[in-house]
């Protein structure tokens, strides 16, 4: 499965942006198709806060209108909501371990959510969360782009299960 960040969601929606156009039809491309697709509430919550805010974009929304495209896209059948399961605290814990004693880098809420629920694949022009050394950033604006059809990243070697009985 693969998941969207805010901004590639808030392309989408604002027209006056320059990536605009190859977000909507990926985030439709992906709201129509049959592939399996995440998104973290944290990402969602931010998305209003971003697209509702006048420093966030050129011409902001009402917070209903917001809202409603958030409703929209969570009536996808493809799309899941991500949020915490019983196994947070102690993903969360794990996701923090390389970092030592420094402060969590931003993104980390989105990352603990991603971890917890298995997600290696993240669409998103934020570069920092190559950081989280278990997610697989792709960046759909570079070079060709991504297209829902395409096949998983294969970033970590398939296991090969001896015979033994």
């Amino acid at each position: 499965m693969i998941a969207v960040d805010t901004g590639i969601l808030a392309f989408a929606l604002n027209r006056w942006a320059p990536e605009h156009a190859r977000a909507s039809r990926l985030v439709e491309g992906l709201l129509n198709g049959d592939r399996s697709w995440a998104v973290t509430w944290p990402a969602l919550h931010e998305l209003i806060a971003r697209i509702t805010h006048r420093h966030g974009v050129a011409r902001p929304l009402a917070s209903s209108d917001a809202a409603d495209f958030v409703e929209q896209l969570l009536e996808s059948p493809a799309l899941r909501a991500l949020g915490p399961t019983p196994r947070h605290a102690s993903v969360m814990r794990e996701v923090l371990e390389p970092f030592g004693e420094a402060p969590p880098p931003p993104g980390f809420d989105d990352a603990v959510l991603l971890r917890e629920h298995g997600v290696r694949e993240l669409l998103s022009t934020d570069a920092g969360m190559r950081r989280f050394g278990f997610l697989s950033v792709i960046d759909p604006f570079q070079g060709d782009g991504w297209r829902p059809e395409q096949p998983p990243a294969r970033r970590y070697r398939r296991l090969t299960l001896r015979g033994g009985g």
